[in-house]
């Protein structure tokens, strides 16, 4: 696809010799101006036309995906949103959420009671003191004065050693 400054000089190039005056001149150069907008709708409905849409649940080969499994709490979610919504049918989405999140957190605890260890859900995600891992943290690269300044020090400390 070519450019439209260079389509609008092609157009004028091939101006018929009989347009004198400045209202014809508009008129035609307004002729330009609806064929390329005709141009390039036609451009973008054939760029569109092209590219297949994809279906949902299909890759790109065609294959049907294989659906994740649930996780243990969307299962727990899919529950009991029912039961708290038919319980309280004044509540709206996000406190009947809240709610599914204080009972699977109860539930949670309850399973770590069983394994002999009562942990909140909280610190499950924290890494345990034995085990902590410290993160390097980059250090900033130290600016030009401080980088001169470090030489004259180590220069001066190696001519004392000597």
């Amino acid at each position: 696809m070519t450019t439209i400054n260079a389509d609008f000089k092609t157009y004028v190039d091939k101006m018929p010799a009989e347009i004198n005056t400045m209202k014809d001149i508009k008129e035609y150069l307004k002729q330009f101006e609806k064929e390329y907008k005709e141009k390039a709708k036609e451009a973008k409905v054939a760029k569109v036309a092209e590219k297949p849409k994809r279906k949902k649940g299909v890759d790109k080969d065609g294959n049907v995906k294989e659906k994740r499994a649930p996780s243990a709490y969307n299962v727990f979610v899919k529950e009991k949103y029912a039961e708290i919504k038919e319980a309280n049918p004044v509540l709206d989405k996000t406190e009947i959420f809240s709610e599914i999140a204080k009972l699977w957190r109860e539930k949670k605890e309850k399973i770590d009671s069983k394994s002999g260890e009562k942990v909140a859900v909280e610190e499950e995600e924290k890494p345990s003191d034995k085990e902590e891992e410290v993160a390097e943290v980059p250090q900033k690269k130290p600016a030009r004065k401080a980088i001169k300044k470090k030489e004259k020090v180590k220069e001066e400390s190696d001519e004392n050693d000597e």
